[in-house]
């Protein structure tokens, strides 16, 4: 079958993603780590009895649904810019993803102790947004 001349004449077909792309392909591979951390840190909460456990708790869910909010997000960008994302291979040290922006494909790979610094990064800053807003406590 013969390939659209739409697709021919296009010149994004083939060309690598764009820096902000690169940014929205890597966020979709880290987003969902530092939200799989968080989940399970905040089940740990749950089986711990601490005094401030409820705090911790609710600190936890908050980042949850924001993470959530935001890796629907980012998945909707991707799509509407022909980009997928999939995990390629993983070793103890290496993970491997590959993408596809529109025809051009690629392969991506992160040490593991790059993913977990890029992880405690995220989740701090998520932990900054929470405690940052101005919230007043309803009496």
């Amino acid at each position: 079958m013969a390939m659209p001349l739409l697709n021919v004449n296009n010149l994004n077909h083939f060309n690598p993603p764009a820096a902000e792309e690169m940014g929205l392909i890597q966020r979709s591979i880290l987003l969902p780590l530092a939200l799989a951390a968080v989940e399970r840190n905040r089940l740990d909460l749950d089986r711990r009895g601490r005094s401030l456990r409820t705090i911790f708790a609710k600190a936890a869910d908050l980042i949850i649904v924001q993470m959530r909010t935001d890796l629907k997000e980012n998945t909707k960008m991707l799509v509407s810019r022909g980009i997928a994302v999939c995990v390629n291979s993983g070793t103890s040290d290496k993970l491997s993803y590959r993408y596809n922006c529109r025809g051009f494909e690629e392969q991506i790979d992160f040490t593991s102790t790059y993913i977990r610094n890029e992880i405690n990064i995220m989740i701090s800053t998520y932990n900054a947004d929470i405690f940052s807003k101005n919230i007043r406590p309803t009496p």
